[in-house]
């Protein structure tokens, strides 16, 4: 056993832990639906947006967002993701996780909340209103707060319930922020729709699932295992973004401008991933104390994830022309090259995230960890280097690509004992943490 599977307590007691197998593939199915159909949803609202909006609502807008999101992912502390693991594993109770993770989400999020202060004041547009920036801190915080509900309420085995409310949310942020575009409203009126959505889902989790303090369970517990998830989820984000970093400042205006049209493709495919991997996270964990059923799931999705890689791949790179040129026009034609490129990385930023739900479950931090920083310097290390030889999308692509891959790799290397053929039957100790870290 490693020293990070030794900090977690082990209850006289155990809450009962969901049937894992059913719940993997339930909670794959709605973390799916409600993700990816929620963003189809969502982009009615960025259309309207698009063609109804002044110039000033879209900028302000889409930077706050923007801006918001990603600072919370930089910001946070991993403590959601390990209470609902614990939870959806049987070692910790729901309301005790979620009592014990409730101080250091807070501080994540109000770490956030004052960082999108800064860069708004200072980097954003000048034209975003203080009402606006007040809102979008509002939205950092709640916004923050629900991520801990859903990963919690996954654990328990809420997953269609978690779904419904993340659907159910984007529904009516796309009905009523078109009510408000139609109605002249500006980038203020829209971010107090995205505020209230928020709190309404903040309501109805906290309705069905209260925090109570069970001194068996310690926020230092979580803060211990969630910060290696912290700054892996660093390094993962500052692998799928440095590629506009690099190529911002080594290339061109049309150079960085045909980058950010590849990688509409790219993001796609990692929102995809991302959503395979922390929709199958629950039923993963439930199923870690089966050695022999954790094996079996685990070889089937990782298939399933290669065969799907595999076959984006190969439909990518022989239809990257018409997907490039028919929806962007034909002056984008230079993209081609990046979009190609783009869909070989599917296989490996899939296999990516799947290993690292697997990884969680089987709490190897410290392997999941240092996986996802040796990709991200290896990726960053190649853009440049390309970049500088060739400052072009199709350099930073590549970059991004190989650091994906050394990335999947390494996590794989973790996981050896289910990938490769089995010698006889699996020990116990494979999928509680004795992977090495």
């Amino acid at each position: 056993m490693n020293a990070t599977t030794e900090e977690l307590p082990v209850e006289v007691v155990p809450p009962p832990r969901p049937d894992g197998a059913r719940l993997a593939k339930l909670g794959l199915l709605a973390a799916m639906v409600s993700r990816l159909v929620g963003r189809l949803v969502g982009i009615v609202l960025v259309i309207v947006l698009a063609r109804e909006a002044d110039s000033q609502t879209v900028a302000v807008y889409g930077y706050l967002l923007g801006t918001a999101t990603l600072v919370t992912i930089l910001t946070d502390l991993g403590v959601a993701s390990v209470a609902g693991r614990e939870v959806a594993a049987g070692r910790m109770p729901a309301d005790g996780a979620l009592h014990a993770a409730l101080l250091p989400q807070l501080c994540s999020v109000l770490a956030a909340g004052a960082v999108t202060v800064l860069l708004a004041e200072f980097a954003g547009p000048q034209a975003a209103p203080p009402m606006a920036v007040a809102l979008t801190v509002g939205f950092v915080l709640v916004g923050g707060m629900n991520n801990l509900w859903a990963d919690v309420l996954r654990g328990t085995g809420r997953v269609v319930l978690e779904g419904a409310l993340q659907l159910g949310s984007a529904v009516a942020l796309v009905a009523a922020g078109s009510l408000v575009i139609e109605f002249g409203g500006n980038a203020t009126d829209l971010l107090i729709v995205v505020v209230l959505k928020e709190v309404a889902v903040l309501l109805i989790a906290a309705a069905v699932l209260r925090p109570r303090r069970r001194p068996e369970v310690r926020s230092r517990t979580l803060l211990g295992q969630g910060m290696w998830v912290a700054v892996a989820g660093t390094a993962i984000v500052l692998l799928w973004r440095q590629g506009t970093l690099v190529i911002g400042g080594a290339g061109s205006i049309g150079a960085l401008a045909t980058y950010v049209v590849a990688t509409r493709f790219f993001d796609a495919g990692v929102t995809v991933a991302h959503t395979a991997g922390f929709g199958l996270r629950p039923g993963m964990a439930a199923l870690a104390a089966d050695p022999a059923a954790f094996r079996h799931a685990a070889r089937r999705y990782l298939g399933l994830v290669t065969l799907l890689g595999v076959v984006v791949a190969g439909v990518g790179v022989l239809v990257a022309g018409p997907i490039t040129t028919i929806p962007f026009g034909e002056r984008w034609a230079s993209a081609v090259p990046a979009v190609r490129m783009v869909a070989v990385s599917g296989l490996p930023i899939l296999l990516t995230y799947v290993s690292l739900a697997l990884l969680s479950a089987r709490r190897q931090m410290r392997w999941l960890c240092l996986s996802s920083v040796a990709g991200a310097v290896v990726g960053v290390a190649v853009t440049v280097l390309l970049t500088l030889a060739r400052p072009d999308a199709f350099s930073a692509v590549v970059g991004t690509t190989v650091g994906a891959t050394v990335m999947a790799l390494a996590l794989l290397a973790g996981l050896r004992d289910l990938v490769l053929p089995a010698r006889g039957p699996v020990p116990a100790e494979a999928v509680c943490g004795g992977g090495g870290f």
